[in-house]
C-alpha cells in the first residue's frame, strides 16, 4: 500500500472501527468503566500520534465535567508518574511495542496503577502489561500513521463516552463520520494542486487551532514533516497571538482551523486579521473567508473534527513530498515501531 492508498482508505477503515465497537456494545468496555467511574481521573498519554489522538477525548470529557488530561509519555516516564496515583492512566498506541509505552506500562503496574491499553495489537507488551485492553480494529498503514490515527482517535472517544454514561449517543454521533470523511475528503482532492500551489516552498507552515481542534494541529504537523520533511509549527491559535504573531507578513502560510464552540469567533477573527497582513491562510471551517484558500467542513461537534480537519494536511503532505522529488512514506531516520529511546534506528543512507 501507498501513502495515498492510505488516505484513501480511511473512509472504509472509519466505518470497520465504529462497526466493530457497535459489535461489541457497552459490554466490551465494562472492564475499563469499572475502573474509571466515578471521579477518577482519566489521563491520557502516547507519543506522536498515538498522543494527538487522544486530544479529543481529553476535551469531550473535560467539558462534561470529568476531570482528564494528556501527557506525552517520553516526559512522563522520567519522574511523573508518582503523580498518578489513584488515576486511571490510558496508554494509547498503535502497536504495543513503543519503547516508551512499555515502559509506563511497566512502571504503572509496579506501581500499581490501573492502566487501559487502547492499540491496535491486543497481544502486545503494552496490552500484556496493562489492566485492561481495549482493541482499536483499525488496519495497519504503510508507515506514515494515516488510518491507524483516526481508529484511535475513535476508540478513544467511544471508551471515553462509557465513562460519562453516553455509549449509544457516541455511537450514533459516530455513525456519520465515514460519509462525512468521504465528502470533505473529495473537496480535498479537487483542490490539491491549488493547496499545494498556495503553501508553496514556505518554512515554516504554521497549524493553528483551538480546542479539541489542537488534534488537527498537532497530527497535521506530524504527518507534513513525516512525509515531505519540511519543518511545521503546531500552536495553540491564542497562544500564537501572544508573541509569535510578530512573523506574520506576506511570507507567511499557515493554516487554520475553525473548531467549535465559543472560539469559533475568535479562530475566524484570527485569520481574518492575519489575511489582512498579507499572510497566506487556508481556512478549515464551516463558512468561507474571503481572501483564504477555503476547505469546508461540516458545523459539528468540536470532539468530532479531527476526523476531518487533518484530511487536508494529509494530502498536502503527499503532494508536498512529490514536489520535492521524495517517495511518500520513504524514511531516513525512522521505522514503523520505535523500540529504543536511543539513537537513529533506520539506515541513514535510506531516502
Amino acid at each position: 500500500m501507498t501513502v495515498w492508498e492510505d488516505i484513501l482508505a480511511q473512509v472504509d477503515n472509519y466505518r470497520r472501527v465504529i462497526e466493530q465497537h457497535a459489535k461489541g456494545g457497552k459490554a466490551a468496555f465494562e472492564p475499563a468503566r469499572e475502573l474509571g467511574w466515578g471521579g477518577k481521573e482519566i489521563v491520557f498519554t502516547g507519543v506522536g500520534s498515538g498522543l494527538n489522538a487522544t486530544i479529543p477525548a481529553t476535551y469531550y470529557l473535560m467539558q462534561l465535567g470529568k476531570p482528564a488530561q494528556y501527557i506525552d509519555t517520553t516526559e512522563l516516564i522520567y519522574g511523573l508518574m508518582p503523580g498518578l496515583k489513584d488515576k486511571l492512566l490510558v496508554l494509547n498506541t498503535r502497536s504495543g511495542e513503543t519503547a516508551e509505552l512499555i515502559r509506563a506500562a511497566q512502571i504503572a503496574k509496579q506501581a500499581g496503577i490501573a492502566a487501559v491499553a487502547v492499540t491496535n495489537e491486543p497481544n502486545s507488551q503494552v496490552a500484556k502489561l496493562a489492566t485492561v485492553c481495549i482493541p482499536t480494529y483499525s488496519r495497519w498503514d504503510q508507515l506514515v500513521v494515516i488510518s491507524a490515527y483516526g481508529g484511535m482517535l475513535v476508540t478513544e472517544l467511544v471508551l471515553s463516552s462509557v465513562f460519562v454514561g453516553k455509549f449509544d449517543e457516541m455511537l450514533e454521533e459516530l455513525q456519520k463520520i465515514p460519509s462525512t470523511v468521504e465528502q470533505v475528503l473529495q473537496e480535498v482532492i479537487a483542490k490539491r494542486e491549488e493547496l499545494c500551489d498556495f503553501i508553496g516552498d514556505s518554512r515554516p507552515i504554521y497549524l493553528l487551532g483551538r480546542g479539541a481542534s489542537l488534534a488537527s494541529a498537532h497530527g497535521g504537523a506530524l504527518v507534513i514533516e513525516e512525509t515531505s520533511r519540511r519543518p511545521v509549527v503546531p500552536m495553540a491559535s491564542g497562544l500564537f497571538r501572544q508573541g509569535p504573531i510578530e512573523v506574520a507578513d506576506e511570507r507567511f502560510r499557515g493554516i487554520v482551523f475553525e473548531g467549535s464552540g465559543e472560539t469559533q469567533r475568535l479562530s475566524r477573527r484570527l485569520a481574518e486579521d492575519l489575511i489582512n497582513k498579507g499572510c497566506g491562510i487556508v481556512w478549515v471551517g464551516s463558512r468561507p473567508i474571503p481572501g483564504a484558500l477555503n476547505i469546508e467542513v461540516p458545523d459539528m461537534a468540536g470532539y468530532l473534527l479531527p476526523t476531518v480537519e487533518i484530511l487536508p494536511c494529509q494530502v498536502l503532505a503527499h503532494d508536498l513530498a512529490v514536489r520535492a522529488g521524495i517517495t511518500p512514506g520513504s524514511v531516513r531516520y525512522i521505522e514503523k515501531v520505535i523500540t529504543s529511546e536511543e539513537g537513529i534506528q533506520a539506515n541513514e543512507n535510506r531516502i
